[in-house]
């Protein structure tokens, strides 16, 4: 119960439902053993008025009132015991969901960029689900359970030793049986949660490009794939649950196997006259109300295998390093120089540096183009300097202070992005406009909408600002979606502008409005691009060229044009038009 227990660590304010849920398991306990010995009392008053030995039915009423009474208290406080127990498993599963995607939040980039997006969504809805769902059965049933079987016994032990005994013996060989089943069912468990895993990831991206699975005729490939997956997961369930079966025949053959026992104890005491018929009677019910919770153990079992697997993923989470803030500087970045010193960065300690000790300097409202080919390291110096990532040696440094010792949250407050595919989320266009300001009025987000190019075709759709864009904006054209993503810079207002050059994959109507959208966004901001048109690069006051994770060349654009680097590459490769040109120029991600 270690693992159930280290859970609990996640979550805070149960303890009042925990006690209360003890204290009611023990009061249900006492109160169905009062039927056992009412029923005893009754059975020798019966033997002695059906032997004619006197007595008198009368004795009989009082008993059966007790029984009665004893019943209904019985369902009384297990119905407030299954609220309680429902209550706490729901505030459980809130608690760790919350403490889950809080921590998920914190977790640094590269944990994204390493783990399935299935793996981190079944995580949620598995783990905790089974955790929650063991906690609740705990609470409701198990819990009282246990307390009527360890009373039942000890009951046992004063009337007949020998059947509290084999009873309670049965207790550490099912504890035995289920030490011994775990480790492998486990195992079974840890492989069948990683081939979901996989397959729902798969799922999810197929859903997700269902345009391109379509395109290239893959439906029946796709559906191969998983239908292989769920395949592999059928077989290993095979292999669990003969597993599983073959430890619960022996807790099973165990159980009877005692039982048989027991029941030929009192049958042959009784005959004997060691017992009265009374007492058999007693023990006998004691007997059966031990039988059922012990029967359900295996239940119990399968429950706590998946609770412990499941947790242990939750566990693995939540013990991953969150990104580390330990600045402390607020610097307002408006008007300040960024320099790149010395930055060198790999994604894994053990790759080859993607950066090697870059250097450059961005002055206070230029314009900088990163120029490079693809993997060249241009994506990775824009996330370095929002601390996506942190560099293994060298410094991004605004006004004097490294952004290392800046707050995360006010560092990013003050840089605005649009990325070359336009990230927007599942909800109305007003709400993706103020994404990064939700307590923007409507006159800001219409006025964003205005500079952004995007007021006029909103105003066109049936429901304007309120118009539902559906997951990822699919509902919108690309160029739609690349100007709510710069009216929502726009709104951001913020003095540092990182822009992944968004025009590239856009009709020339749609390049145009964008484009214009994007020369309001940069005016009176430090902007640094990363180009995919060399039109574009041509207007900016610096361009850096990458090459093999190092700076190339510095220069303002009609400088580097003559210097014979790769810039004027490009620039000779674009004027010769051919198809072993354009290859050559999408080597450097740019548009051709």
């Amino acid at each position: 119960m270690k693992e159930i227990a280290r859970i609990f660590r996640y979550a805070t304010g149960l303890n009042k439902f925990i006690i209360s849920i003890a204290i009611l398991s023990l009061v249900v306990s006492a109160s169905l053993l009062v039927t056992p010995f009412v029923i005893k009392y009754a059975t020798d008053v019966i033997v002695v008025i059906a032997s004619g030995q006197g007595g008198d039915l009368a004795q009989l009423w009082p008993l059966l009132a007790i029984i009665g009474g004893s019943s209904l208290l019985v369902v009384v406080l297990n119905s407030i015991n299954g609220y309680l127990g429902d209550i706490l498993a729901a505030r459980l599963r809130q608690q760790l969901s919350e403490r889950y995607y809080q921590h998920l939040l914190a977790l640094p980039q590269s944990y994204y960029d390493e783990t399935e997006t299935g793996k981190i969504i079944n995580r949620l809805s598995r783990a905790i689900s089974d955790i929650s769902q063991f906690i609740n059965q705990l609470a409701n049933n198990f819990l009282q359970m246990l307390i009527t079987v360890g009373v039942s016994i000890a009951i046992m032990w004063w009337y007949s030793p020998w059947v509290a005994v084999i009873i309670g013996a049965q207790i550490p060989v099912y504890i035995f049986l289920g030490a011994q089943s775990s480790k492998k069912w486990t195992k079974f468990q840890k492989q069948h949660n990683t081939l979901y895993d996989k397959a729902s990831s798969r799922f999810a991206e197929v859903i997700g490009q269902m345009k391109v699975v379509k395109s290239f005729n893959s439906q029946q490939r796709e559906y191969a794939s998983f239908q292989r997956r769920f395949g592999k997961m059928v077989g290993i369930t095979y292999k669990q649950s003969r597993h599983w079966y073959f430890y619960s025949t022996l807790r099973t053959a165990c159980q009877a196997v005692v039982y048989t026992a027991v029941y030929a104890i009192l049958f042959i005491a009784t005959a004997q006259r060691a017992m009265s018929i009374g007492d058999m009677v007693l023990l006998l019910t004691l007997v059966q109300q031990t039988r059922m919770p012990l029967q359900f153990i295996n239940f119990y079992i399968d429950m706590y295998q998946k609770a412990v697997t499941n947790s242990q993923d939750y566990e693995e989470v939540m013990r991953t390093k969150p990104d580390v803030d330990t600045g402390s500087k607020d610097v307002d970045v408006a008007g300040k120089d960024i320099v790149y010193d010395k930055v060198s960065f790999a994604y894994e300690a053990k790759d080859k540096r993607v950066l090697q000790a870059v250097s450059f300097t961005i002055p206070a409202g230029s314009r900088v183009a990163l120029v490079g080919a693809s993997g060249g390291g241009k994506s990775t110096l824009a996330n370095l300097l929002m601390r996506l990532y942190e560099p293994q040696s060298g410094a991004i440094v605004i006004g004097g202070v490294a952004i290392s010792d800046m707050p995360l949250a006010r560092l990013r407050s003050q840089i605005a992005t649009v990325f070359q595919e336009a990230a927007l989320f599942s909800g109305t266009i007003r709400e993706n406009i103020a994404y990064g300001m939700p307590w923007a009025t409507d006159e800001q987000i219409q006025s964003a909408a205005k500079q952004a190019n995007a007021y006029e075709f909103i105003m066109e759709l049936p429901k304007g600002f309120d118009t539902k864009v559906g997951e990822r904006g699919t509902k919108l054209s690309g160029g739609q979606k690349q100007r709510i993503a710069i009216a929502r810079a726009i709104l951001k207002d913020a003095p540092i502008l990182i822009l992944d050059e968004a025009t590239s994959a856009l009709d020339t109507r749609s390049e145009r409005a964008v484009q214009e959208a994007l020369d309001r966004l940069m005016q009176g901001r430090t902007v640094l691009i990363i180009a995919h048109r060399l039109s574009t690069i041509a207007e900016v006051d610096k361009i850096i060229t990458l090459k093999r994770g190092k700076v190339d060349e510095i220069g303002a654009p009609a400088e580097l044009a003559k210097s014979g680097g790769i810039y004027n590459q490009l620039l000779d490769l674009q004027m010769g038009g051919s198809s072993a040109n354009q290859k050559k120029l999408k080597k450097y991600d740019i548009a051709v």
